[in-house]
């Protein structure tokens, strides 16, 4: 996994304001969808092309594309989301029912989310590569994916999970100063793990460049 030089090139003068401007609105409501596409668009990038980014010329297309994935994340996560939501009524009502709802949100937020979300980098990369929303929530063939390369993708994760860990923390500084770095650095990280996992998923079976490939080495 080519992920040394992946971020020596992202860190390069000539492209590093692409993913900055995805980083400085990705905590922001709407303006978001912009830094989820542009994902979406750079994983497609590098499944075609190899090492890259996308650019920001086509802003309605990226806008779009955002939400769409969006819906995706939404889907996956529709249990732990649920939880969340049902525990914190419960904390609402009285003392008694406030201890299963803490235990509720803890569960949704440790145990259910992680869970849940572990499907998401395979599904991002089918449709980043399709651009087709049914496929993307395809659950068998994705798990048949994941398991060809199940080690590699769950170190991925794992570092991915632990990487926006870290960067959150930079939300303890003060004013907007450590607001604007942990987006960024969040950002970052996300940007990173579309690189990591989407040359695992070149590696696949789902790929259709790889399908391509091996159809025409018979040919």
């Amino acid at each position: 996994m080519d992920i040394i030089p992946f971020i020596r090139f992202t860190v390069n003068s000539r492209y590093i304001n692409r993913w900055i401007f995805g980083g400085l609105v990705f905590f922001i409501p709407v303006l978001n969808f912009f830094s989820i596409g542009f994902l979406s668009r750079t994983s497609r990038l590098i499944t075609v092309g190899g090492m890259g980014l996308a650019t920001w010329q086509d802003k309605y297309e990226t806008w779009i594309e955002g939400i769409k994935l969006l819906f995706v994340f939404i889907l996956y996560n529709a249990i732990p989301f649920f939880m969340f939501s049902a525990g914190f009524f419960l904390t609402t009502l009285n003392s008694f029912t406030a201890f299963f709802g803490h235990l509720m949100i803890k569960a949704a937020t440790f145990v259910i989310l992680p869970i849940c979300s572990f499907f998401l980098p395979f599904a991002f990369a089918v449709f980043a590569e399709r651009l087709d929303f049914r496929e993307s929530l395809e659950f068998d063939l994705i798990l048949r994916g994941i398991k060809e390369v199940l080690v590699e993708y769950i170190i991925g994760y794992a570092a991915t999970i632990a990487a926006i860990y870290l960067s959150l923390l930079f939300m303890r500084i003060p004013y907007l100063i450590g607001f604007l770095i942990s987006s960024i650095l969040t950002y970052y990280s996300l940007l990173l793990s579309t690189f990591y996992f989407t040359e695992l998923y070149h590696r696949t079976s789902l790929c259709l460049t790889q399908i391509k490939d091996d159809e025409s080495a018979f040919e």
